[in-house]
């Protein structure tokens, strides 16, 4: 048995670094998509699969989330207080949100002179299950698409607890990969056979029921982690750290190959690819959760610290940030040289406006930030679950 931390260095890093992964995807599309060479080595790939960083996302969130839940099933501590876990959720959660919601819609208002949403829309938004509203239409910013998928995890996650607690973990493992897989294939039937106003469509297949294995991944790596000892050799979160990174490496290689792989309903790799990425993303958590020289050198730099701590306001931000250039005339500059010169400009607009939001709608409603030190040994503290990514 090992004492926990309330605070992970390494993965508020990786927080940061998932958070900066989206946005270069963005950054990328919004150059018009160029080939991205450095020193003769092509990293388009790199870019190209920036929506990977939500994926790592949904790892941490399974990893920090699921922690006390986990010590309950391992005797270490009471069953969390699930009126309190909510709370904090919706504190973590909703405040930056229903913010910006806020903004966009007065802002889109003054603009044009048309409100952008009707009143029961504003009501789905605020009720976070507006991807379950028909006539949303396109979302006011598009990243708000996750949002309804962590939220459906808080909601689903004493659940799972309770199975893993009454059942065997590997039963209830196998059970979630064969309903994750049945539900991509019923969302790829859909494609054929339905319409995108009924509750399951194609695009349902990024949602919490196609994606649950990615959250469960994390929680697993939160379990092996709860329950290093002695006996663990030392070198094992290491090694799982380097094989979790050069699985990823591969795989980003072969997506960046085959591109959007729910726009070519690519069959088979869509039934099972986001399967092989979190895999690999909840090795790196692991390992990085461990500490150790490597996981400190790449992900617990002070860069990626401060980053992390903004992640959240930074995934909201940096698309609408992104538009307002766009439609300002600011990024019309010729693609192949254009790349470069948005990062420069703005990079710093977003990270800017990211710390704004931070301080202004994220930070007023935190607990304050726990000690640094050992918790109690077996029982993570709940900082842990707060230190959470959005």
């Amino acid at each position: 048995m090992t004492a926990t931390t309330d605070y992970y260095p390494a993965l508020t890093g990786l927080r940061g670094l998932a958070a900066v992964w989206v946005m270069l995807l963005h950054l990328w599309l919004l150059a018009v998509a160029p080939a991205v060479v450095v020193a003769g080595l092509d990293l388009t790939a790199v870019f190209s699969c920036g929506m990977l960083g939500v994926d790592l996302f949904f790892v941490l969130s399974g990893f920090l989330l699921g922690q006390p839940f986990l010590a309950w099933i391992d005797r270490r501590r009471p069953f969390p207080d699930l009126l309190t876990f909510f709370k904090r959720r919706c504190l973590r959660v909703l405040p930056p949100f229903y913010a910006q919601l806020l903004i966009l819609t007065v802002g889109g208002f003054l603009v044009s002179g048309v409100w952008p949403i009707d009143f029961k829309q504003f009501l789905a938004y605020l009720s976070m299950e507006f991807l379950l509203y028909p006539d949303i239409g396109p979302l006011l910013n598009g990243v708000w698409w996750s949002l309804p998928v962590e939220w459906h995890f808080y909601l689903l996650l004493p659940l799972l607890a309770w199975l893993l607690f009454h059942a065997r973990a590997w039963l209830v493992v196998t059970l979630i990969m064969v309903w994750v897989i049945a539900f991509r294939l019923l969302a790829y039937d859909r494609l054929y056979t339905g319409q995108p106003s009924d509750l399951i469509w194609w695009t349902t297949m990024m949602h919490l029921p196609a994606r649950l294995d990615q959250f469960v991944f994390g929680m697993l790596a939160a379990w092996a982690h709860l329950r290093r000892g002695p006996r663990e050799p030392a070198w094992l979160p290491g090694t799982a750290l380097i094989a979790g990174i050069a699985g990823l490496a591969a795989l980003v290689v072969e997506l960046g190959r085959r591109g959007n792989v729910l726009d070519a309903a690519d069959v088979p790799w869509m039934f099972f690819h986001w399967t092989l990425i979190g895999a690999p993303m909840a090795l790196i958590v692991y390992g990085a959760a461990a500490g150790g020289r490597l996981a400190t050198a790449l992900f617990a730099g002070p860069v990626l610290a401060f980053l992390g701590r903004i992640s959240y306001s930074l995934y909201l931000w940096h698309g609408i940030v992104f538009v307002v250039a766009y439609r300002t005339g600011f990024s019309q500059w010729p693609p192949a040289a254009s790349l470069l010169k948005l990062s420069l400009w703005l990079t710093p607009v977003v990270v800017l406006v990211s710390w704004l939001s931070y301080r202004l709608t994220e930070r007023p409603f935190l607990r304050p930030t726990p000690a640094r030190r050992p918790a109690a040994a077996g029982a993570p503290s709940p900082g842990a679950a707060a230190s959470g990514g959005g």
